[in-house]
């Protein structure tokens, strides 16, 4: 391919982004504005500016999106010998390659959330805490969010000062043992590792310097501190650092991602090249000005107009239902009808939703309207038990000291092994410093051992030592060979359920996944292959040629698009959520309006808002719900309202806005702090009625359920949302904040 074959059909811009050679760069890429398409386009040039393929390092974060610029570098050029790759699997390559350096065997197991809370409850029976009164997924969460931060157990516990702060410092260097003694890292480990090292040891962070002397990274808004550690640390010697992304399109603060790392590239990087991309190819007009219309609310961002030049298209489309189920009920009709006209194909529609809790109701009426339908939630497959087994046997044979994976498979199929037998086969390995596979080995020395249980062991030891001799052949090979010799597929040919015939078929899909893999990537390893499974997210589920409706979150929605969008339940409470006005700061509205401007940015030519104006039954209880307070800052002449509730389009205006929580969070304008919501009362002569939408300091935002009373006695009812209750308040002294009223 000729440099003009790469640059012609760009935009000025992109060919400013593409033709950069060295220094660093910042790409402030919008939505649909081509930025995938820089990253390949600038590797690709970089090849023909004579650069070695070895020196260039390529970063996202997902394998779906990694999997994709690796296919369209490859259609632009023959080079191999590029690292493209996400940041954890970035990370589990080097350590793989370096694992000497922390004294780790390179055949290390990484734990997925489900192993990882193992070991984590296995530390907390160390630490001899009640798991009673610490749930083991909180200090799970709270070790994650130390170890993205790069503060290790001995930093924590000096900086631990409340109760469960000192019981986390407790379990974290018990569990971080129990790791290591496991050859095993956990997802975190894969950053917080490659971290360290790169801080610590001068001559490692000298070496990776030069060996990658470009790095590009897409979606930068979207990196924690320790990947911003890894970034920084492999470009000080060669500073040519490329990073693309968008401060509005931040989305992942939950996960630890702070949005500080791209507002901040300049300073870190003084002479860094800035390229703003802000014409958008995906979007109509509408869309697009409705969106730029709700962002521009938001302080954290670098101020840009998004232009394009699609057609402006139909209005955005703001539904509003009766109930939830009437809600869920039209969205499938709606999609139905279109189909059924011609108009669109069931593959067109995205729905998409806060949590995942509220696809129940979507599912059931789309079934009931015959749309067929795909829920993205990434690694259903790969959880179910039959293929965590078979994974399991991978994982132990790669790692014979993978204690987690050696109690799940050790008696499946059944082997008469049961919990005496583990537990003298525990504390022989414990006294002994040895794996529980390795102890099994030894079982004729075990004392407490029945004959029978000795022979099982002893079976089990000699079955995983066999399979060894396959460890290196091709992973669909291996599965198979583990699937045979375990007894596994024996087990469940016997059986005549067809539960066990499903789950036979899963296992041999299992087999199928692998030798496609293998198809994409001769040189991969059965490391690699296990090491691609646990590293998946929830978008790599997602199969675009099916012709069915897609359903998921608005986090998963993230870098894809679709002709029509439809964002379901937008109300107080959901979204924004609750735990965000709960904390009543500016940066956590922010990010949830900034999640509602990813969403609607998926959309190409259609996009409808949808919302229950009476109740919708959600988490076991039927809620009153309040439309959101961000549809009151969609700009008014791109959205049209349509009713189907009966209830009238509800007033929102502009005090809404001002005096809702989605704004009362403290808004600093001038650098003067306003206290937000404003201590206004209800007036006994105050006309909000039945049906008016408040806001209390103390309990969120409600709706008013009730008026009794005369005079000093007259008393207001409201229901808090989400599940805040009803509460009752004498109208002379309540503070209550009036939003709207109906």
């Amino acid at each position: 391919m000729t440099e003009s074959d790469l640059l012609d059909d760009l935009n000025e811009v992109q060919r400013e982004a593409v033709t950069h050679i060295d220094g660093p760069l910042l790409v402030l890429a919008g939505p649909g504005s081509g930025k995938t398409r820089i990253i390949t386009r600038r590797v690709a040039y970089l090849l023909l500016q004579g650069i070695h393929p070895a020196n260039i390092l390529a970063i996202t974060f997902t394998n779906k999106a990694a999997g994709e610029m690796r296919n369209r570098i490859n259609a632009l050029t023959s080079t191999r010998g590029l690292w493209i790759s996400t940041f954890h699997a970035m990370g589990a390559r080097l350590l793989r390659e370096y694992a000497d350096r922390i004294g780790l065997d390179p055949n290390y197991t990484i734990y997925d959330q489900t192993d990882r809370l193992r070991v984590i409850k296995i530390a907390l029976e160390d630490a001899q805490i009640d798991p009673q009164r610490v749930s083991a997924d909180s200090i799970m969460y709270a070790i994650s969010k130390a170890k993205n931060e790069l503060i290790g157990p001995n930093v924590y516990a000096s900086q631990a000062h409340d109760f469960f702060q000192k019981v986390v410092a407790r379990v974290y260097p018990l569990y971080q043992q129990r790791l290591k003694d496991q050859n095993a890292m956990d997802f975190d480990d894969l950053l917080f590792w490659p971290a360290i090292l790169l801080q610590q040891n001068a001559e490692l962070r000298k070496e990776l310097d030069a060996r990658f002397r470009y790095v590009l990274i897409d979606e930068y808004q979207d990196t924690n501190h320790a990947q911003y550690v890894i970034a920084r640390e492999l470009c000080r010697d060669y500073p040519n650092l490329c990073v693309v992304g968008d401060p509005d399109q931040s989305i992942y603060k939950f996960r630890g991602s702070d949005i500080r790392n791209i507002l901040t590239f300049e300073r870190d990087f003084p002479k860094a090249r800035v390229l703003m991309l802000n014409v958008n190819y995906r979007s109509t007009r509408s869309i697009l000005g409705a969106a730029s219309g709700l962002i521009s609310h938001n302080i954290q961002r670098k101020s840009r107009d998004l232009l394009t030049e699609n057609e402006p298209g139909r209005k955005v489309q703001v539904l509003s239902f009766g109930t939830g189920n009437d809600e869920a009920d039209g969205i499938a009709r709606m999609i139905r009808e279109a189909v059924k006209a011609g108009q669109r194909s069931f593959r067109d529609f995205a729905i998409l939703v806060r949590i995942n809790a509220l696809t129940r109701g979507l599912e059931q009426s789309l079934v009931n309207h015959r749309v067929p339908f795909q829920i993205v939630k990434g690694l259903a497959f790969f959880e179910r038990k039959e293929n965590r087994d078979i994974l399991a046997y991978l994982r132990l044979l790669i790692n014979p000291r993978d204690d987690v994976s050696f109690e799940r498979v050790v008696n499946e199929p059944p082997r008469g092994i049961g919990a005496v037998t583990l537990g003298h086969l525990k504390a022989y390995a414990e006294r002994n410093d040895l794996g529980l596979l390795a102890a099994c080995g030894q079982a004729n020395h075990i004392q407490g051992l029945t004959p029978k249980a000795s022979r099982a062991l002893t079976a089990f030891h000699s079955l995983m030592m066999d399979l060894h001799a396959y460890l290196n052949a091709q992973p669909d090979e291996v599965l198979r060979q583990v699937l045979d010799r375990t007894g596994y597929r024996t087990m469940l040919n016997e059986s005549r359920s067809e539960e066990d015939q499903a789950r036979l078929a899963n296992v041999e899909e299992l087999i199928t996944h692998a030798k496609q893999a293998v198809e994409g990537d001769s040189a991969l390893t059965l490391s690699d292959y296990l090491a691609n499974i646990t590293l998946s997210s929830d978008i790599d589920g997602y199969n675009e040629t099916q012709d069915c409706v897609s359903i998921m979150t608005m986090h998963a929605a993230k870098g894809l698009e679709f002709p029509v969008v439809i964002l379901a339940a937008v109300e107080e409470g959901i979204l924004p959520h609750q735990r965000a006005l709960a904390t009543q700061k500016q940066e956590e509205i922010e990010e949830e309006r900034r999640l509602l401007f990813v969403a609607m940015t998926r959309a190409k030519q259609e996009l409808y808002l949808t919302l229950a104006r009476t109740a919708r039954e959600f988490r076991g209880q039927t809620n009153y719900p309040v439309p959101s307070s961000f549809l009151a800052e969609l700009p008014g002449e791109q959205i049209e309202w349509i009713d189907h509730s009966g209830q009238g389009v509800p007033q929102i205006a502009d005090r809404y806005r001002q005096g809702g929580p989605a704004a009362a969070v403290g808004w600093k304008d001038a650098g003067v702090e306003v206290p937000l919501p404003l201590p206004s009362k209800v007036r006994s002569d105050e006309p909000f009625g039945v049906g008016a939408v408040v806001w209390h300091q103390e309990y969120g935002i409600g709706k008013v359920i009730e008026l009794t009373g005369l005079g000093t006695t007259r008393t207001v009812k409201v229901r808090f949302l989400p599940k805040g209750g009803v509460v009752s308040f004498r109208v002379a002294q309540a503070k209550l904040t009036v939003i709207s009223r109906q």
